[in-house]
């Protein structure tokens, strides 16, 4: 999910109050039964109440949750790590999205892995790739990087904007169980 703020289109610190207008506006904008007579209006009002529902549940769970930033940068990428691990992705991209310095490829590759779990692998290849590039000595970097480029070039483009066609569903299944085997093997797990 892209920033859960960006997509109800609220104030990092924005109140519940504030988040439940939001949500009301969007979910009167955009709800299906407005476009039952065009049925490609249909889908992509589903798609889009989907990622706002989404956006919303996050957000009115863990608006009163204050994320302590006074620690150092690597431990909150060590936090990152066991969220990614434990599959708490949304709370995984939560803590990245509030690094304000994000000019350390750590940032880029464990945005890249938390886009490959979901599957989103031109986005996972443009993160790792960036984060490889920044530090090509990086054995974790580069071993990800050769994953993601592999998977890029046999499964082609698989994540088009939310949207998969027939084609590409089959390659989309295989190229997921490559990443999650990259992300296992990179994050330290022994699958």
């Amino acid at each position: 999910m892209r920033d859960p703020y960006e997509i109800l289109g609220v104030r990092k610190d924005a109140s519940k109050d504030e988040i439940r207008a939001a949500y009301r506006d969007l979910v009167k904008r955009y709800h299906p039964d407005k476009f039952q007579s065009n049925p490609d209006m249909l889908k992509l009002a589903e798609e889009k109440m989907k990622e706002v529902n989404e956006a919303y549940n996050y957000l009115i769970n863990h608006a009163d949750e204050g994320i302590s930033y006074s620690t150092d940068d690597a431990s909150i990428y060590a936090q990152v790590r066991q969220k990614i691990q434990s599959g708490a992705l949304y709370e995984a991209e939560d803590l990245l999205i509030k690094i304000l310095d994000k000019s350390n490829p750590e940032w880029y590759f464990l945005n890249g892995i938390i886009y490959a779990q979901r599957g989103w692998y031109n986005k996972a290849h443009e993160y790792i790739k960036h984060a490889h590039e920044m530090r090509p000595d990086n054995q974790e970097y580069a071993q990800a990087y050769k994953t993601v480029e592999r998977a890029s070039k046999s499964y082609g483009p698989v994540y088009t904007g939310g949207q998969m066609d027939e084609g590409t569903a089959c390659l989309s299944c295989c190229a997921t169980l490559a990443c999650a085997d990259l992300c296992c093997n990179c994050m330290g797990g022994g699958c």
